[in-house]
């Protein structure tokens, strides 16, 4: 079992305190993208390809329109490269000769209305040379099952362990299965939105909604043609991501920056819901192909997985997208002989890029869909199967990776089993049973979730966090915590403070986590790939600590004698008299006598993390989390209306920095995931999205909502105190399969084919 925290161990963390910056979302005070103050400011549109695939010929301006009430951006304005610098760097900020995709940017407008700047958008001519393009996942297979060369690769990896071929012939049997899954968009409640306002030094400062500070920047440097320090860029409060507003925000970033060191003008461009659809990242459509070898009891000897990407036109983050999802495409279980193939290749639609769960969702729904019908075909039932083959503690991974201290498998599948009374509900499925007035089901998936970057990429960033000792706003003694890390809604403006305040053991109060600006922030790296409280709350955990240190030497030094003293609950006492004296009366004096004091701390990985990015072998993760999940469904078998009705779930996401904070994590995590399971559904028509309003992207409401239940189980990450792994995106992975498996139970079909809708059903059903 896990080790359980104890009110003695933390003070702060571990309690479900409420949202520190929950009041003044609610009182209407944060500032938001739209709300930021730029007097005079003119609005951007982007003028945009009209074909989803040819070469630019040329680009003319009406004269029918007068020019001179707007400005102007093309590719010849930009002072550097015409280059998105990110991962493959084939993406134009604007197209200058190949199209890639409908709706590519092809110039920049700004003028001081929204009006006036569509309105020029609409006297913009380009002449394009069309080609045929590449437009869905499904052409996309059938071109790869056909001939790959006709395919354009943007990223590719291999897993190898053992050999697959002597695994298949120790086999028994061996199970096949095909799985699909589409585009999911991340609906987050505030569109995508920027502000850009030149500076007089010829620098810029960017303000929005976005996720990675310290990606805008960078990756604007070689665009821009300015140093690092001349491109300011600050988040302001963010009504959700979910990944969306991850890589996405540099382009709307930089879209912004050159109207408005053009024109010498703040420059605003907030999308409008329609507008954010069609041109903004989505989860990677994907096709994942499973052989597995077995023996007859249960065992297995052999995964072989062929796993394709859909990556849109440009390469984007895809790579990293790949990298995740091929590493939890057998994650769980053990398996002596492993080979994974995974690739993404372009389609001429708008790129793909990060969502929550970045690839481990789309492996999972493949990889728990393929080990439920494993379990059948050696007639175990699922659980059994399940607890026969998983990873426990001395087990390697796919990777070569020993589970190498205590974690959640499978003690989070055994809890959630037993809580939901698995065996004995499953005796009670429907399986398509005539004459029942509803169909019913349960349904299983167990899985992981690796905590950071993958293999030794937190060794190659070097996340650092400060913590600010100074006076805050109310004239009292106080600490800032400078990370990069977001807030989205996900609660890190509330952990932070508990981490910093239990390190430095001080009151909670006396600690505040401002929006991050680059300008006062290191590089604490993204708020992505689940390490925001693992390894940025590790790293602000060690910074607290030094600043601590700092002031005990120096309350000994100036009110003690010399004598040594601790820092408790916010006084420094000298242990052996007794003598205490506040937090605030030495931290006064230290900043009156030396001025504001900052301190550093930089993350450090393990030195038994071994990682071999050219082989993917190693260690591919510092640590991982653990879910399993338990869906219960009702169909009925006059409309196929599928109703999920219970969730059961249990958790090991490490220490438990906010209960209540983690809980609403899950239980919103879920929400998404029931979405992407049976409802989300999206196609390519005419080279864009066809579901491009609220009106026809269907998501979860809260009458769709079935009762959840959720437990958690504490397996803290030794390596970095207080402990935490990752909460943001497990929650995202494995309830699709759950869901699968479940509807297969309650009608005796099984769906490969995410969103599992009627339609679907009705169409497996006259065919069953």
């Amino acid at each position: 079992m896990g080790s359980t925290v104890s009110a003695q161990t933390y003070r702060h963390v571990g309690r479900g305190i409420p949202r520190l910056d929950g009041e003044e979302k609610v009182r209407g005070l944060a500032q938001y993208a739209d709300d930021i103050p730029a007097p005079d400011a003119w609005f951007g549109e982007v003028v945009r390809a009209p074909v989803s695939h040819g070469r630019l010929r040329s680009l003319s301006f009406d004269p029918a329109f007068d020019w001179s009430r707007v400005c102007v951006v093309t590719p010849e304005d930009i002072p550097g490269e015409n280059i998105v610098d990110m991962m493959g760097r084939d993406m134009p900020f604007l197209a200058h000769d190949w199209i890639q995709y409908k709706g590519e940017p092809l110039a920049l407008i700004a003028a001081p209305t929204r009006a006036l700047a569509r309105e020029a958008t609409r006297f913009v001519r380009a002449e394009i040379e069309e080609h045929p393009p590449l437009l869905t996942l499904g052409e996309m297979v059938a071109a790869y099952k056909s001939d790959p060369a006709r395919l354009h690769r943007l990223a590719g990896q291999t897993i190898s362990k053992g050999s697959v071929e002597q695994g298949f012939a120790e086999a028994d049997l061996v199970v096949e299965g095909e799985y699909t899954a589409g585009h999911q968009e991340q609906l987050y409640i505030e569109p995508q939105g920027m502000v850009a306002f030149p500076e007089p030094d010829g620098g810029v400062f960017i303000q929005g909604s976005l996720q990675c500070p310290y990606y805008v920047a960078p990756e604007l440097i070689v665009t821009l043609k300015l140093p690092l320090e001349k491109i300011r860029v600050r988040q302001t409060a963010v009504g959700g991501a979910f990944g969306g507003k991850e890589e996405f925000p540099t382009l709307l970033a930089g879209y912004c920056a050159l109207l408005a060191l053009k024109c010498r003008k703040p420059v605003k461009m907030i999308y409008d819901r329609h507008q954010d659809i069609l041109f903004t990242t989505k989860r990677h459509p994907v096709w994942a192909r499973y052989r597995t070898g077995l023996k007859r009891d249960g065992s297995i000897t052999a995964m072989q997985v062929e796993f394709l990407l859909d990556g849109g036109a440009y390469t984007t983050l895809s790579p990293v997208v790949l990298y995740r999802g091929i590493l939890h495409s057998t994650l769980g279980y053990k398996c002596p002989h492993v080979f994974v193939d995974g690739r993404v290749y372009r389609t001429n639609t708008f790129p793909n890029g990060a969502f929550r769960g970045f690839g481990a969702p789309q492996a999972i729904w493949a990889l728990e869909s393929q080990i439920e019908r494993c379990a059948q075909a050696v007639g175990m039932g699922p659980d059994e199967f399940r607890l026969r083959n998983a990873l426990r503690l001395g087990d390697s991974t796919a990777t070569g990776q020993v589970i190498s201290e205590p974690m959640g498998t499978p003690d989070v599948l055994e809890k959630t089993l037993a809580r939901s009374d698995f065996t004995a509900k499953r005796a009670r499925c429907s399986r398509g049973k005539p004459g029942a007035q509803k169909w019913y089901g349960i349904g299983l998936s167990f899985f992981g979730h690796g905590s950071g970057f993958t293999g030794d990429g937190e060794a190659r960033l070097k996340a650092r966090a400060a913590l600010d000792l100074e006076l805050f706003d109310d004239g009292e003694p106080g600490v800032n915590i400078r990370i990069s890390s977001t807030e989205m809604g996900q609660g890190t403006f509330t952990i932070m403070p508990q981490i910093a305040a239990d390190g430095l053991s001080v009151d909670l109060a006396r600690v505040r986590c401002p929006h991050p600006d680059t300008k006062y922030v290191p590089d604490s790296g993204p708020t992505v790939a689940s390490r925001t409280a693992m390894v940025v709350g590790g790293t602000v955990y060690g910074a607290a600590q030094k600043l601590k240190a700092q002031l005990e030497a120096y309350a000994a030094e100036t009110f003690f004698g010399g004598a040594p003293v601790e820092l408790k609950d916010s006084a420094f006492r000298n242990a052996y008299t007794g003598d205490a004296v506040p937090f605030a009366r030495v931290a006064r004096r230290l900043i009156e006598e030396r001025g504001p004091q900052r301190v550093y701390n930089q993350f450090q990985l393990p030195p038994s993390i071994k990682w071999d990015q050219k082989t993917f072998r190693g260690d591919s993760y510092p640590s991982y989390s653990w879910g399993c999940n338990v869906a219960e469904v009702e169909i009925d078998p006059l409309t196929l209306e599928i109703k999920v009705t219970r969730i059961t779930s249990c958790w090991d996401i490490g220490r438990l920095i906010n209960p209540v904070l983690a809980k609403g994590q899950i239980e919103g995590g879920l929400a998404q995931a029931l979405g992407y399971a049976v409802m989300e559904k999206i196609e390519i028509k005419n080279g864009v999205y066809d579901a491009s309003r609220m009106q026809t992207y269907v998501v979860p409401t809260m009458l769709d909502a079935p009762e959840m239940i959720v437990d958690f189980i504490e397996y803290p990450y030794t390596h970095a105190a207080p402990g935490a792994k990752g909460v943001g995106e497990i929650p995202m992975d494995g309830l699709a399969p759950a869901i699968a498996n479940a509807v297969e139970a309650a009608c005796g079909v099984r769906i490969t084919d995410l969103p599992i809708t009627p339609e679907k059903l009705l169409a497996h059903l006259q065919y069953a």
